[in-house]
């Protein structure tokens, strides 16, 4: 699956913002959050890469704000 910069993607537990000098078997990403201190590289080929997914806001846990 190619993934174009700016995706957001879950790979080693955690989500990842996808740069772009990307390739399709080659990723450069920044962890969500991250600084570009943080910035590494994920081969497709040796580890699994999905496309992030994020639970909907719940309406019975509002904060204080």
């Amino acid at each position: 699956m190619a993934f174009s910069a700016g995706s957001l993607v879950t790979v080693r537990g955690r989500e990842w913002v996808v740069l772009p000098d990307s390739q399709d078997e080659f990723l450069i990403v920044r962890p969500l959050g991250g600084t570009d201190a943080e910035v590494t590289g994920i081969d497709t080929a040796l580890e699994t890469v999905k496309e992030a997914q994020f639970a909907l806001p719940d309406p019975g846990r509002l904060g204080d704000f």
